[in-house]
């Protein structure tokens, strides 16, 4: 794109949607024709990956292009330092109106899930609508019938309040720069929506998938176990049985589809030739793999792997698609550069921009992924659980600081099912990996790494004095 090329971005996010909850991405079962039209217009990016599996750590990751260990955001419930840029004021002091509508999760403990109310990150405070203010829209009773989910109007539900405004906001607003991120809370708990949403689903089943016999074995994790007894109920699938769908959970996602297609609508008719459309997910679902649910302290593609589909006007083929690699901490840069806005110094990534013009552009060889989940208000269901990952094309290892390491060869074992961390044939693809790890782990200042992090039981031969490397570094500055 020409560098005095910018574009408005709104970019439209949902909460906890695995890849294969749209049809545009194999799977023929979903109702997503809005997204699906979208994938048509734009590029679709089939490997795109979370910075982290929960939401506040993967928010930090959107919306201040840095890891949430960076950031100051490792866990649910913690805001960030107090040093770190948000969106909305990066590209507020360049003059674009920032909007964001819908969840946020970044205030802190100061009203936990559903927020305060008090608008944050830079952005216009006429348009905030965070979970607190939909309360106070709808009442204490209203917000109890929406969370029962049963017998909702299209009204009653905050999804539909989220795209109200954010077709308001488009309408106001298209005739100068504008960031609009519209985040639903759907599909995520209580996925509520009216019930025709619901009754798409109903008598449909998704196939079958070899991990989803998966009852692990003595060579995974502790915390995996503990997360399967946590989750039994919801997550076991019989061997060989195709799954019932949650009618509810599918459900949400079709509603969230048809009020992204309203937003989609208000973007056509009002600005469609300047206007660039980003679509993601803060992280996935277990959906039964692994006899799991929902997301957790595990790196499994089910949890990490998300949608990603992007539409730019002029830039991006039609249909299009992108088999890179791809962590959503480079879509921060990504947005600031098609406002036309300078990347921010605490940015850890860079735009997209090489890809957006040409999906086989070179790009990077891995991802990288972390997890540092502890005790603090409802999130300490295992305690302090840090973990760090490279994932490649066919490898991925898992450090966990505090368990036993996992490393699967996605080639031959796609579901995850044999962790080879103790395999001698793949001993020198582990160390490549773990080194390769370790040195991100030090680019970007990672306040886990350290010695606990070199002197592993599975690498003996690599013990390193991190006062020799501080010293050396000092004496090379004199």
């Amino acid at each position: 794109m020409p560098a005095n090329q910018r574009y408005n971005v709104v970019f439209i996010m949902t909460d906890q949607q695995s890849l294969n909850q749209l049809r545009c991405y194999g799977s023929p079962w979903m109702h997503t024709p809005n997204l699906d039209r979208l994938a048509a217009s734009g590029c679709r990016f089939n490997w795109a990956f979370t910075t982290t599996p929960v939401c506040t750590p993967a928010r930090a990751g959107l919306f201040t292009g840095m890891y949430a260990s960076s950031a100051g955001a490792s866990c649910n419930e913690e805001p960030g330092y107090r040093t770190t840029q948000f969106l909305g004021q990066i590209v507020g002091a360049h003059g674009v109106a920032p909007g964001y509508i819908g969840k946020w999760h970044l205030n802190g403990l100061e009203g936990g899930y559903y927020g305060n109310g008090k608008p944050d990150g830079g952005f216009l405070p006429e348009y905030w609508y965070d979970g607190r203010r939909f309360i106070n829209d709808v009442g204490e009773a209203g917000f109890k019938m929406w969370y029962a989910g049963k017998d909702l109007s299209d009204g009653d539900c905050w999804g539909t309040r989220v795209a109200d405004r954010a077709v308001r906001f488009i309408e106001r607003h298209h005739d100068r720069p504008f960031l609009l991120v519209a985040s639903f809370d759907e599909p995520h708990g209580p996925s509520s929506a009216p019930e025709r949403f619901y009754d798409l689903y109903k008598g449909t089943k998704r196939p079958w998938q070899p991990n989803m016999g998966d009852r692990l074995d003595a060579k995974k994790p502790a915390v995996h176990f503990a997360y399967k007894e946590m989750k039994q109920k919801g997550g076991y699938v019989p061997d060989g049985q195709d799954p019932n769908n949650n009618l509810r959970y599918y459900g949400c996602v079709s509603f969230a589809d048809e009020q992204i297609g309203r937003i989609l609508d208000a973007i056509d008719r009002c600005c469609p030739q300047n206007t660039a459309v980003i679509f993601t997910t803060d992280h996935g679902d277990m959906q039964g793999a692994h006899t799991m649910t929902g997301k957790g302290p595990v790196m499994y593609e089910e949890s990490i792997r998300v949608p990603l589909l992007v539409r730019v006007p002029g830039v991006t083929a039609p249909g299009s698609t992108c088999d890179a690699l791809i962590s959503q901490i480079h879509l921060a840069p990504t947005v600031c550069r098609l406002l036309g806005v300078p990347p921010h110094p605490q940015f850890q990534g860079r735009s997209l921009e090489p890809l957006l013009r040409d999906p086989n552009a070179a790009w990077d060889e891995a991802v990288f992924l972390e997890y540092g989940r502890f005790g603090i208000s409802h999130d300490n269901h295992w305690g302090f659980v840090p973990s760090r990952t490279i994932r490649t094309r066919r490898h991925k290892l898992v450090l966990n600081l505090c368990d036993k390491d996992e490393l699967y060869d996605l080639a031959e074992d796609p579901g995850e099912i044999h962790n080879r961390i103790d395999d001698p044939s793949l001993a020198e693809v582990r160390n490549q990996l773990h080194d390769r790890l370790l040195a991100w782990m030090d680019d970007r200042m990672d306040p886990l790494r350290g010695q606990g992090w070199y002197g592993r039981a599975w690498r003996p031969g690599l013990r390193l004095d991190p006062f020799a490397e501080r010293m050396k570094k000092h004496a090379s500055t004199q």
